[in-house]
């Protein structure tokens, strides 16, 4: 069951706050799309003419976290978000590897009929968008990874962990988002209680209850290997890389995000000094900016023919 939800009127603050144009109607209402295995994911679809961007969020966030960045985008790009399995809306599942995750991903592009696509991934989401991009027969356009990278502080993760991982029965969405501010969790409250709108659901026995499967441990020694993976795997990606670094993020220092860009072909990096871990919500119309600028500079070099090397 969803909330009794002031979702369009909190979309409608926020893009207010961040000088965003929000127009009625918005966020678009979700559809489904089920993969070749039978798995039913979840999509909003921003459309919007140009090149099509698909985005994929971080553990235990929605496909709603890119709301503000689709909103600033949709003027030029068609933006697409996913959740990813067992988010969100999409379906549970049996398995959560990066490799099935970067099957759904084929098979959202695929169902688009996409032949040119740029990925935009952000932590959890940027490991299985860099997979993707290295995987055998995928070539997206341009890959931008944010808030990381291989050799991350994991531990610097763990009170946000901690956080979503207790239960929360005993809490009404408001006093979660109570709980969320007082661990420090900044943004103001129209930031915070937007996430978790979208983020929990009120179960069948009238409680709060997160989106996420929480039936299965988080394997996060396997998501953690799969990351450490990408140093050796940065040459295969054919594409363009962006790394957009949270300046206020302790996930990742510039050195590794120096490190990393300088093994991607065609890769580079930047930070948004404003902007923590999850800087698709903090600073929306910075990164926007940002992935503007990048896709620009990539479909200029295909118009003029030029290697993306």
């Amino acid at each position: 069951m969803t909330h009794g939800s002031d979702t369009a009127a909190l979309l409608q603050r926020l893009a207010k706050a961040h000088k965003i144009p929000c127009g009625a109607g918005l966020p678009p209402a979700p559809r489904p799309l089920r993969t070749p295995d039978g798995l039913v994911l979840n999509c909003v679809d921003w459309a919007g003419p140009g090149e099509p961007i698909l985005f994929l969020h971080g553990g235990a966030l929605t496909c709603h976290t890119w709301d503000l960045v689709c909103l600033a985008m949709r003027d030029s790009f068609h933006c697409v978000a996913i959740d990813l399995r067992g988010h969100g809306e999409s379906a549970w599942a049996d398995s959560y590897t990066i490799e099935a995750c970067v099957n759904d991903v084929a098979a959202v592009i695929a169902d688009f009929g996409w032949t040119k696509i740029h990925v935009v991934g952000m932590s959890l989401g940027g490991i299985i968008a860099a997979h993707y991009a290295a995987a055998g027969g995928a070539r997206p356009t341009s890959l931008a990874m944010i808030d990381v990278a291989p050799n991350p502080d994991f531990g610097a993760t763990g009170p946000a962990r901690h956080f979503m991982e207790r239960p929360i029965t005993d809490l009404t969405l408001d006093q979660l988002v109570d709980e969320a501010i007082g661990a420090s969790a900044r943004g103001e409250r129209d930031r915070i209680r937007y996430r978790f709108l979208h983020m929990t659901r009120i179960g069948p026995d009238g409680k709060l209850a997160w989106r996420q499967d929480r039936t299965k441990p988080r394997d996060y020694g396997h998501l953690l290997g799969r990351l450490q993976d990408l140093t050796e795997l940065a040459p295969v990606i054919a594409c363009p890389v962006l790394l957009v670094r949270g300046g206020r993020s302790r996930v990742l220092t510039d050195e590794k995000v120096t490190a990393f860009a300088a093994r991607c072909r065609g890769g580079h990096w930047l930070t948004i000094p404003e902007a923590g871990h999850n800087v698709q919500e903090d600073e929306p119309l910075a990164l926007a900016t940002t992935l503007r600028r990048f896709i620009a500079r990539q479909s200029q070099r295909d118009d003029d023919g030029a290697s993306p090397d």
